[in-house]
Formats: C-alpha cells, sequence, structure tokens
C-alpha cells in the first residue's frame, strides 16, 4: 500500500535502484522508492573508462545511485552511480530497509485491526508530516511511548499498534537533538545548504547510528541522533555539525549549532 513515495526525489540525494535495460551508452533503472523511471548515462557509470558497460552492471541489479539532475515536466531523472562512496551506499540501503520494515508494519497493524485502507492512509500522511519516515516515529514510540501516538492513531487503536511496534522494532538507547542555524549568501546557496545536509546525514549514518535533519523554518534545521550509547551519539553529532560547517564556511556561509537540553 505504502509501496511509493509520491513526487520526485530532491536532486543531491540517494535512491535505490533496480538495473531494467543496458544500452552501449547507458542504463535504465527503476527507482524502487518511487514509481519512476530514470537513467545513469555511461559516463556516471564509474569512475574509470568504460569498455563494456556490461561489465559494470547487470540486469535486475540492485544499485545505490545519487541523483544528478530532475525534469517534472518529463518525468526524467538522471543518475550517478560513480558518484556513490561506500558509505554511502550502506547508509542508502539501510535506510532503505527500515523505511520498508516500518511501512509493512503500519500496514500489517492495518490488516490486525481491519482498518478501511483510507484510514490507514490518512495515519501514514500525519505520520510523514512529523517525520521522515514511519520506522522514525516507531522508534520514538519505544523510547517515549504510546503518547507518541496519541495525535496520530484512533485512541482505541493505539494499543495495538504500540504492542506491533514494541514486538519489532529495536530500542534506541539515546538520542541527542540540537539546532542548527544556517546561511549562505550565494546564488545557489539553497542548493549548496541542502546538499550539505544530505550528505551530512547519510555519510555519518550507519547500522548503530541514525542521522536526522529537518528544515524547521529557514534558516533553522533539527537535528536529530539516535545510537546505542552517548560515546558514540556524541561522537556521530560532532561529525555532523563539523562537516557541514567546514561545507558552509568554504562557501562563504555561517553555521550555528545549539544544543537541546
Amino acid at each position: 500500500m505504502f509501496e511509493y513515495e509520491e513526487g520526485f526525489p530532491e536532486v543531491g540525494t540517494f535512491v535505490m535502484c533496480t538495473i531494467t535495460e543496458i544500452f552501449p551508452y547507458g542504463a535504465m533503472v527503476k527507482l524502487d522508492e518511487y514509481d519512476l523511471d530514470g537513467m545513469i548515462p555511461i559516463r556516471e557509470i564509474s569512475s574509470s573508462w568504460v569498455k563494456n558497460i556490461r561489465n559494470h552492471v547487470k540486469e535486475n541489479q540492485k544499485v545505490v545511485c545519487k541523483v544528478l539532475r530532475v525534469d517534472e515536466d518529463k518525468r526524467h531523472i538522471d543518475l550517478s552511480l560513480r558518484k556513490v562512496t561506500q558509505k554511502q551506499q550502506k547508509a542508502a540501503v539501510r535506510r532503505y530497509k527500515v523505511k520498508k520494515k516500518g511501512n509493512k508494519l503500519l500496514e500489517y497493524f492495518g490488516s490486525q485491526n481491519g482498518m478501511p485502507s483510507d484510514q490507514l492512509l490518512d495515519i501514514y500522511n500525519k505520520v510523514l508530516e512529523r517525520y521522515t519516515m514511519v520506522y522514525e516515529c516507531f522508534e520514538e514510540v519505544v523510547a517515549k511511548g504510546e503518547k507518541v501516538l496519541e495525535d496520530l492513531v484512533p485512541p482505541q487503536h493505539i494499543g495495538s499498534l504500540k504492542d506491533i511496534i514494541i514486538a519489532n522494532i529495536e530500542t534506541p538507547l539515546v538520542e541527542i537533538n540540537g539546532e542548527l542555524s544556517i546561511t549562505c549568501p550565494k546564488g545557489d546557496g539553497v542548493r549548496i545548504i541542502k546538499e550539505d545536509l544530505i550528505t551530512a546525514r547519510d555519510e555519518n549514518t550507519s547500522e548503530d547510528v541514525s542521522v536526522d535533519i529537518r528544515l524547521l523554518g529557514s534558516p533553522r534545521y533539527s537535528v536529530k541522533i539516535i545510537a546505542p550509547d552517548y560515546k558514540m551519539a556524541e561522537s556521530a553529532l560532532d561529525n555532523v555539525i563539523n562537516q557541514i560547517t567546514k561545507k558552509i564556511n568554504s562557501n562563504s556561509g555561517e553555521a550555528s549549532f545549539k544544543r537541546k537540553k
């Protein structure tokens, strides 16, 4: 039911894809999270010279690609395989898996409670107004209790969903939060900030550490780190803030961070 995201992926994000067709000049892919097709030009297949494209990709192969260009009118998306580091690939795969798991658990909850599809879709949309994905909401339920669901799920169904979540989601042990303020005076400052935040998030997300960065209202962004212990969480936070600040400063911008108590 929640197989595809609406709209288009943002430039600079990393997406899961399936190779559908291979040509001498590139490869066509299906974006697994969207009901969309994209193309990887041959120059974006590998950083080394590509003599035979089939030595690098195969039909039905799962790959992580970086979004280079999006033409919404033509529904055309250009992607890169070579501009994805191993760390970014692992982060994208993990993000895709937990997103899919969260959606499947919500669908299971709906079927267990005989919930009409339109009512379940309403819950899904409410969750995404507050969180980047369903799984993130479920992690917060584990950490803070069923009160998280009070404005999202009908009261008579909260207990059922909480039980499903507790049985299937591992407990995040610690969470630290803060607020970033970022400005960049360049003409393409919005793009620079967006790509910087996405890169910092993905490069510091791992199997143990979850990094979430969300726009509160320009120039303010929330930062949330979930990790097994404070040492890992603090290390990830330091890396995220230092990485963002360094990139923004190099583009004549300013970035400041305030930790929430």
